[in-house]
């Protein structure tokens, strides 16, 4: 296989467009006017399309968040075999001859359904006319290509997949006051609500064209230390304090451990948090219950805790019995990732100062 197509496939996994030359590059090979790729969620919540068009003595590349493809080319791709092709040259339904989806009707499309978790792949090559010279040769290199393309889409799937989880936890964020980015390893931005996307600077790029976000007041490499620790095998928290533009009020960043899910595979994160001056303290445990999906109870547990209070010293104030305050500190520690009571402490240890002292709300 050309090395050239395979670096194509690979890089196309966080650059699209280079999937795209792949795709063009494959149908030089194969002789064809087009390749398409399309992806889509099994449960219906994405679709992806990657195609290459050769008209008038010019290729086209494109790469497109679409829609799920219609029910009649979903029925027809679940009839596939993985690995199997299929020539498609007449699509017929109730009006007659018809196109589908992207194959038009009366054009000699041969598909073959990729095997993805959670998702559907259909790789199509397109040709005008009756006839493909050395037909079995071309569909051995088209199988080859394949071999070659799935190790990529599995990442892609993936991305897709952690990209629609962070949508939704952008809309979550959105619901809180304190500025809070959600940030990968390569302190690449997951997620962000509103006064995150305000207040940190998300759109500078270093010189080997990484994300390089930064927080006015806040030495970059004293944000990277801290996302590094929270992303490491053993997380930690930790926190920063830095003057405001205006120079009238402290504030605080705050960064502690998370783990994002994707497809079943969990990715460390690290959640940076800004409390200004004037923020309320009982947003630690608003905080507490979208992060690690606390309930309010659990939550109010947590900041106790972290205040350093025993869970007998909790009951009293609380006026519950000992093995309620114990069940849930247990539902925290699981939610939360940790094992015991001082590694949620350090884990959590942040938001200590989301909480003034003395007040144990």
């Amino acid at each position: 296989m050309d090395p050239d197509l395979l670096s194509c496939f690979y890089e196309g996994i966080s650059q699209p467009h280079r999937l795209a030359e792949g795709l063009q590059r494959l149908a030089v090979v194969l002789d064809c006017e087009r390749v398409s790729l399309r992806i889509w969620d099994r449960r219906g919540h994405w679709g992806y399309a990657a195609q290459a068009l050769h008209e008038d003595g010019q290729w086209t590349l494109d790469t497109d968040e679409c829609d799920q493809p219609e029910p009649a080319l979903r029925a027809l791709v679940g009839k596939f075999e993985p690995g199997q092709w299929k020539r498609l040259e007449r699509l017929s339904g109730a009006e007659g001859t018809r196109a589908i989806g992207f194959i038009p009707a009366g054009q000699v499309v041969f598909s073959t359904r990729l095997p993805v978790p959670q998702a559907e792949a259909l790789l199509s090559l397109h040709r005008q006319g009756d006839e493909w010279p050395d037909l079995p040769l071309r569909m051995a290199l088209a199988t080859a290509a394949c071999r070659a393309l799935l190790p990529a889409l599995d990442p892609i799937v993936r991305l897709r997949q952690l990209s629609r989880q962070c949508d939704h936890l952008s809309a979550l964020l959105n619901g809180i006051r304190l500025p809070l980015l959600l940030l990968d390893t390569a302190l690449r931005p997951l997620a962000a609500n509103g006064s995150a996307s305000a207040l940190f600077r998300l759109s500078a790029r270093t010189h080997a064209g990484k994300m390089a976000v930064s927080l006015p007041g806040v030495p970059p490499s004293q944000l990277a230390q801290l996302v590094e620790r929270a992303c490491a095998p053993r997380p930690c928290g930790g926190a920063i304090e830095f003057p405001s533009h205006n120079g009238a009020e402290v504030g605080h960043l705050l960064v502690f451990p998370m783990v994002v899910s994707a497809l079943g595979t969990a990715q460390p994160a690290a959640l940076a948090v800004v409390q200004r001056g004037d923020d309320l303290s009982d947003e630690a445990q608003q905080l507490l219950q979208v992060v690690y999906r606390l309930t309010p109870a659990e939550a109010r547990l947590a900041q106790l805790i972290l205040d350093g209070q025993s869970p007998g010293h909790v009951a009293t104030a609380l006026r519950v019995s000992v093995s309620t305050i114990r069940t849930q500190l247990s539902a925290v520690l699981k939610k939360t990732g940790t094992q015991r009571q001082a590694d949620l402490v350090r884990r959590l240890s942040p938001l200590m100062f989301l909480n003034p002292a003395g007040d144990s709300r």
